[in-house]
């Protein structure tokens, strides 16, 4: 993982120099005292919540080249999940119910445009204040979503002001996380999303500020988290630590929290964060050091899950959550969790994406478990070790599932016939 220059990242140079400590990127936790961890902690902190409020001031590095080139498509038929106008409209309520999008009717978008000049301006001097047909585009954006044609969804939304891209960019999101070829990919386009949000961030700000506008604000504050998290788990922990990411995540999360407590996606995110922390640092160093409680990760899970028991998302990630916090111990609750999340009727490709996604990391835990099962520690190494040689994006469902067991064995043939796949 690259250090950044700018707030994206925080420059690594600076926070070390800030910092009595000899700390490179490649260090892991179990390699610093308790007083250096609790120490870049609270640097970390106070850099995201005392200097910037919790938001990313400027803009990251990102190759303009990976996020203008090629991108797959969905292994499936788009047909599936399109939603012309009246059903869209019809739906809405079904189709955003992890995410909690306002439907963006006319005149949503005309009382919140016309409150923020930038938003106006944004529209362009040709802009003639026909929201009823900006409404229709933006919604088209949705219906690319949705049905999958995320590159379709991220070049219409973003030629129509803020709100056209919020499909857009959450389709760069979800096409990064579960499509992208590379790491390096799958990073460079989050990245790019979160320079998105860092566009508007005066507005954010001031949107927090008005009670009839706090759900845009909220839905929004998410999208940063997602986008900064899915960044976040492709570095190592103490990348992670330098590079701010945890305190921008968990910022963000309290943020959404304090609008809506209900909230399925924020309360799950919540608990996979803590179960993340409790995974690299223990239980008592990550209460003490970051606040992250063992009974919030159970308590963050049945809490979203009572909001909306059908989000394979959630399902996963609990089932991850259980074995980064109980390791063996409750592996076969985590294969039931796996299994419910592969169950779960699609509503919309991304949807689909998450089940699929859910049925190879099954596949990949049961092959440690039946295989490999002495160490999960040793798992995660094998194949950090296995993404640091080969870039793949291990989360890609286009690609074959990491199996530990076969590459333990023999490593350089595993490495190229898992470089000789084609999606």
């Amino acid at each position: 993982m690259r250090s950044h220059n700018g707030a994206g990242g925080l420059v690594l140079g600076g926070l070390l120099l800030a910092l009595p400590l000899a700390v490179t990127a490649s260090q892991d936790y179990d390699d610093m005292s308790r007083r250096e961890l609790k120490q870049m902690a609270e640097q970390s902190r106070k850099e995201v919540i005392d200097e910037a409020d919790g938001w990313q001031t400027e803009k990251m590095q990102v190759d303009t080249a990976v996020v203008a080139g090629r991108w797959n498509t969905v292994p499936f038929q788009t047909r599936f999940f399109d939603y012309p106008p009246a059903k869209l409209k019809a739906q809405w309520g079904e189709l955003t119910r992890a995410i909690r999008v306002p439907y963006p009717s006319a005149a949503y978008l005309k009382k919140r445009i016309e409150y923020f000049p930038k938003l106006r301006e944004e529209l362009g001097p040709d802009f003639d204040g026909d929201y009823e047909a900006l409404s229709a585009e933006i919604l088209h954006a949705w219906r690319l979503f949705f049905r999958g044609d995320f590159r379709a969804a991220k070049e219409h939304g973003a030629r129509y002001g803020a709100f056209g891209k919020l499909p857009a960019y959450l389709a760069q999101c979800i096409y990064a996380v579960y499509l992208a070829d590379t790491r390096a990919e799958k990073i460079e386009l989050l990245e790019d999303v979160a320079n998105q949000i860092t566009d508007y961030v005066d507005v954010l700000k001031a949107l927090k500020e008005v009670p009839e506008f706090r759900e845009d604000y909220m839905m929004l504050r998410l999208g940063y988290a997602f986008a900064i998290a899915r960044i976040a788990e492709e570095a190592t922990p103490l990348e992670a630590l330098v590079n701010n990411y945890l305190f921008k995540v968990t910022h963000a999360i309290d943020d959404t929290l304090a609008i809506d407590p209900e909230h399925p996606v924020a309360l799950a995110m919540q608990a996979v964060k803590d179960a993340n922390i409790i995974r690299f640092v223990g239980k008592l160093l990550g209460r003490l050091t970051f606040g992250a409680r063992l009974s919030r990760v159970e308590e963050g899970f049945d809490a979203s899950v009572a909001q909306e028991d059908d989000l394979a998302i959630v399902h996963y990630e609990y089932g991850n959550s259980l074995i980064y916090i109980n390791r063996n111990r409750d592996i076969y609750r985590a294969f039931e969790a796996f299994n419910t999340a592969i169950g779960i009727h699609p509503k919309s490709a991304m949807e689909a994406l998450d089940s699929m996604y859910a049925a190879k990391r099954l596949r990949e835990l049961q092959d440690y478990y039946l295989n490999y099962r002495q160490s999960f520690r040793s798992f995660e190494r094998e194949r950090r070790e296995y993404m640091e040689r080969t870039d793949e994006n291990l989360y890609n469902v286009l690609h074959p599932p990491f199996l530990v067991s076969r590459y333990v064995e023999n490593q350089d043939d595993y490495v190229r016939a898992s470089l000789s796949q084609s999606p």
